[in-house]
């Protein structure tokens, strides 16, 4: 497991949510802190819109990183589909597709990789 991923599955079995984990694990790659990282990915955890928050966090990263290049969140969104099987958080666990760290590492793994 990468630097970076690993920090986002240590981050999750502490006191953060899918969302924070992976943006906090990242913040320094799109010149944030951690608390802002946080506060920034708060909204974002449990589905709370629609998307798993692990892969809203991702997209917020290459957004920061690359602009609003819908290609690279296509790109993301294709791999993370294809490791994990959905992109919404209901159906991630409502068919138990994957349980929420896992969501986290793919997540991680699948950015770091396009970073």
């Amino acid at each position: 497991m990468s630097e970076k991923t690993l920090k986002a599955v240590e981050f999750m079995n502490g006191p953060y949510s899918c969302s924070q984990s992976v943006l906090c694990a990242f913040a320094d790659e799109i010149g944030i802190s951690r608390d802002e990282a946080k506060e920034i990915a708060a909204p974002y955890s449990g589905g709370r819109k629609i998307k798993c928050g692990a892969v809203c966090a991702a997209e917020i990263v290459l957004s920061k990183k690359f602009g609003d290049d819908s290609e690279k969140i296509s790109d993301f969104e294709k791999k993370f589909l294809e490791k994990v099987g959905a992109i919404n958080c209901r159906d991630i666990r409502s068919k138990n597709l994957r349980p929420c760290i896992g969501c986290v590492e793919d997540s991680a793994t699948i950015l770091e990789a396009m970073l």
